[in-house]
């Protein structure tokens, strides 16, 4: 999800105070930012650029490859999945991902294809889903990325099993799947009254938007699915995840094809089993109403 604290601009001005003048200046804007600053710097001017050239209708770049495509709304527990198959050896963008445990190679092109820009310029279009013409329109950018991933993914060294996670890839799921038929798409569901109050305390967005911002995400993954064979795609909860973890980090496992033998102890033992419920008796939710979706995944 998008960093809403400028990522580290804070802390500019004192860095800059010391950095050396007799540097060029390129050394000292590495000495004053520091590598993972400079990454988000680079992917905010980036992401803006991109914004700016409008459409980008590609030329139907297709892909054997068959990456983990992670997809799940915004604060649905993506970053901890990602997280998790990190730790059971899948390849998720190495340095170049972000504190959201996002792929900067990927997200600056789903921005992009979504038609928002920075985190930094404070431009919050993920509120606003656009159209699938309107993505179509910019798969070039898509395709731009996976041209080169030679480059961004370098460190992946060949690993078999890779992917990404992004709560856009909700949106630019059916770009991404006409590039890579081959791809599994692990698709994570969370309460969707948790999710809105989740956004209304980090966001400051209405209980009552958050859930309807979530049951657009939601429906979206849901109709691009139909089109997916089962053996490609995995819907797992995000509850089933904190109150299950062993069994359910086993199942994601298997479907991402990594090695079983893992120490799942070691790796879930750090979940937090109260997280999933901590909001379901907050009263704001009383201000959301309802939505079949919540009762479809078994919420209420």
């Amino acid at each position: 999800m998008d960093s809403r604290d400028g990522s580290g601009r804070g802390s500019m001005a004192s860095a800059h105070k010391g950095a050396g003048t007799g540097l060029r200046p390129a050394a000292r804007l590495r000495r004053a930012l520091g590598v993972r600053d400079l990454l988000s710097a680079g992917a905010a001017v980036a992401g803006h650029l991109l914004l700016r050239r409008g459409a980008a209708p590609g030329r139907g770049l297709v892909s054997e490859e068959s990456p983990v495509i992670i997809a799940g709304m915004h604060r649905s527990g993506t970053s901890l999945v990602a997280r998790l198959l990190e730790r059971g050896g899948m390849y998720v963008g190495g340095s170049w991902v972000d504190e959201n445990h996002e792929s900067i190679h990927f997200t600056r092109a789903n921005r992009a294809m979504v038609g928002e820009g920075s985190y930094l310029l404070q431009d919050y279009g993920w509120t606003a889903p656009k159209t699938d013409d309107f993505i179509q329109a910019r798969r070039g950018y898509a395709e731009r990325a996976v041209a080169s991933m030679s480059v961004f993914f370098a460190e992946r060294n060949g690993e078999a099993v890779w992917g990404w996670k992004d709560p856009r890839n909700c949106l630019t799921l059916p770009v991404w799947l006409s590039i890579y038929p081959a791809a599994r798409v692990l698709h994570i569901v969370r309460d969707g009254r948790s999710v809105a109050l989740s956004l209304t305390d980090r966001d400051g967005l209405h209980p009552a938007f958050g859930l309807a911002l979530w049951a657009h995400y939601l429906s979206r993954v849901e109709l691009t699915l139909e089109a997916v064979a089962e053996s490609g795609k995995l819907t797992v909860r995000f509850e089933d995840i904190t109150e299950a973890p062993a069994a359910t980090l086993a199942k994601l496992y298997e479907f991402a094809k990594l090695d079983p033998s893992a120490s799942l102890g070691a790796v879930t033992a750090d979940i937090d089993a109260k997280r999933a419920t901590a909001r379901l008796d907050d009263p704001r939710i009383a201000d959301m109403g309802d939505h079949p979706l919540l009762a479809r995944y078994g919420y209420c």
